[in-house]
């Protein structure tokens, strides 16, 4: 679906990586790694200094207009409609654009509307809308014709929690359909709950690519865990804990999950003592992000 070969771009560095059809891939990394580079690359916005670009086995900046019937492009820094018309105008001229029947945009715009939350303000002109408005009514047209492959940039910057619900309920939805979704967020939490594949780009280098669970493991392999006990005082020796403290009658654990799990710790604990009460949190991109922006490597305990 999409293949970049040593290309090379602003801070992008010989960068080399495949998309395959179908799949969901989180772009992730500090602000400025080329994020948004790598999204304009793949629809033609952008043209590599070197290297070469392929997005369903067609060269982007030179394949644009063909590239957009199947592609649906969200960019944060990019306006998608003409401020004096209306949503709903904006709508019917993408309409011809995308050459749509009447029964298909009816029935895919009215969705949208709905799910979307942008039906109470159609017949507003979109310079007169909040960015939050704007927001669901732009990624409603980018939805719009049901594109093959969607490019998002910040998708869910701009929106309420509502929004935010509803579109990570689409983008599972078309997932499952078949379409292929490239998310660029500082969002982990929509990142996680979307997508299955992860690219973690590092100053333009690529510093990791492949499933999310392997990137947990290897980059954020940390839990903690509080334990409120009755009785004797458990014997924590000999575990593969990173940290342990003991406050009266509570516990604190952080241990790495590759090596210990939870599960054999509360039985461990269970065997000498009462448990009271249990809370754990579980490391997650957020955390694999930040160690990168601070330079750390994977450590083993």
């Amino acid at each position: 679906m999409i293949f970049f070969e040593n290309v090379c771009k602003f801070i992008l560095s010989d960068l080399s990586i495949h998309i395959p059809q179908g799949k969901s891939l989180g772009l992730i990394g500090p602000s400025g790694s080329g994020k948004t580079t790598f999204l304009k690359l793949a629809c033609g916005l952008l043209r590599p200094e070197s290297g070469s670009v392929h997005t369903m086995r067609l060269i982007p900046e030179k394949n644009r207009r063909e590239l957009s019937d199947m592609t649906g492009t969200f960019f944060v820094d990019i306006p998608f409609f003409q401020g004096n018309d209306t949503v709903e105008s904006n709508f019917r001229d993408l309409k011809i654009i995308y050459r749509m029947r009447d029964d298909i945009f009816d029935k895919e715009y009215h969705a949208l509307a709905e799910q979307l939350g942008f039906r109470s303000f159609e017949k507003e002109t979109v310079k007169q809308l909040s960015l939050g408005q704007r927001r669901r009514a732009e990624i409603g047209a980018t939805l719009l014709n049901r594109p093959k492959l969607l490019l998002l940039d910040e998708p869910a910057e701009g929106l309420d929690q509502t929004a935010k619900d509803s579109l990570r309920e689409i983008l599972k939805e078309r997932r499952s359909e078949g379409t292929t979704v490239v998310i660029s967020s500082h969002n982990m939490e929509e990142i996680s709950a979307i997508c299955e594949r992860i690219a973690l780009l590092d100053h333009g280098v690529l510093r990791y690519y492949g499933e999310k669970e392997h990137l947990l493991k290897n980059f954020a392999p940390y839990e903690m865990m509080e334990i409120s006990f009755s009785g004797k005082i458990p014997d924590m020796e000999d575990l593969p804990l990173k940290s342990y403290s003991l406050n009266q009658n509570k516990l604190k654990l952080t241990y790495n999950s590759n090596y210990v799990t939870s599960a054999e710790l509360l039985r461990h604990i269970l065997a000498q003592t009462t448990i009271t009460a249990v809370n754990t949190h579980k490391s997650g991109l957020s955390d694999a992000v930040s160690r990168i922006e601070k330079g750390e490597n994977y450590e083993l305990y």
